[in-house]
């Protein structure tokens, strides 16, 4: 059964979530599966979609299409996912990197965009989602095809793996500044180093030390603490806003950045990245940042070298692709044997 996968190159450039999709299609080329490549300019993009690639998907009569979602406008998915339903024999396979209902599209307003990307979701054979909490969300609201979690990202992380610091309870916070305004409130006694593009002035408190910002390929040699912070909103007491509250789904990029870096992990307890780190053991999991500097005092190095040799041991998984290559094996079996019994 061959595979294929379609490439699609989004406009904005260095963030996470461009990081998680150019990542995982190199792990797709890894394992050799075929690649449908789309091109990089705009009017190119509508051209391809409506004139090239439905005589592509007539061609294909069988196998797996793996599409990452979201990807383009609205309109151009679509297209994209329609000629792979309804020309090609394929399997449509759709990697889900977030769902803006839970997200941007969160609450009153949106019921429009919400019931579209929800039809957009429903056209899959078979997803990805990104752990059991963003699934149970997807069967409650219709989704009914096959579904396998990922539960974290991987990241090809070509840096050598950062030494283990000698622990002082040091920590680092990578991610979009502008919107991480519970850092202009951050009041502890351990400084915090933060990297990332402010595009408006800020008056960082003074335990607040600013790194700058790096491509995805430079950050990972720059975080030199004992934890990488994963935290969203503007509380420190819990995760709160949009954003903060999609911690409840969603499986934030920043977290790969900082374990396959070698840099465990502190993250809000009611996250669903939580779960993993638990199950791992490589990192810490707390209710609110308040609790932050007795817990990291409380921490003994023995502690802590336990945490870091775990996380070194899931940075090696993650560089490997090991996370999406268990979930897409275990989908693809999935519609086979389902194809089987029809």
């Amino acid at each position: 059964m061959k595979n294929y996968v379609l490439l699609w190159h989004d406009s904005a450039r260095a963030t996470g979530g461009i990081k998680a999709k150019e990542d995982t299609n190199n792990f797709f080329r890894q394992e050799n599966y075929q690649v449908i490549d789309t091109p990089t300019g705009k009017i190119a993009k509508v051209l391809y979609v409506f004139c090239v690639l439905p005589f592509i998907f007539l061609k294909i009569r069988s196998g797996n299409v793996i599409v990452q979602f979201p990807s383009g406008k609205t309109f151009l998915q679509k297209m994209m996912l329609g000629c792979i339903k309804y020309l090609s024999g394929a399997k449509l396979i759709l990697i889900v990197h977030d769902i803006e209902a839970l997200r941007a599209n969160a609450g009153d307003g949106h019921s429009r965009e919400n019931e579209t990307e929800l039809k957009l979701l429903g056209m899959a054979d078979g997803l990805v989602s990104l752990n059991g909490v963003m699934t149970d969300w997807l069967h409650e609201h219709g989704i009914n095809g096959l579904i396998t979690n990922l539960n974290v990202w991987d990241y090809d992380n070509p840096n050598p793996i950062n030494p283990m610091l000698p622990y002082t309870g040091s920590i680092c916070f990578a991610g979009n500044l502008d919107k991480s305004t519970f850092l202009t409130k951050y009041d502890l006694k351990h400084k915090l180093l933060v990297f990332g593009r402010k595009t408006t002035p800020v008056n960082f408190p003074g335990n607040i030390e600013y790194g700058g910002v790096f491509s995805p390929e430079e950050l990972p040699s720059k975080l030199k603490a004992n934890f990488g912070l994963i935290w969203d909103g503007d509380e420190l007491t819990t995760c709160s806003g949009n954003f903060g509250k999609y911690l409840r789904y969603n499986a934030p990029h920043k977290t790969s950045l900082y374990l396959s870096s070698g840099v465990p992990v502190i993250v809000w307890k009611e996250a669903a990245i939580a779960k993993v780190i638990e199950h791992y053991g490589c990192g810490l999991t707390i209710s609110s940042l308040n609790e932050l500097d007795d817990v990291l005092d409380d921490l003994t190095s023995e502690q802590y070298e336990k945490l870091y040799k775990n996380t070194v041991q899931v940075a090696d998984m993650m560089r490997r692709g090991v996370f999406m290559q268990t979930a897409i094996n275990s989908l693809i079996k999935m519609l086979d044997e389902g194809k089987k019994d029809e």
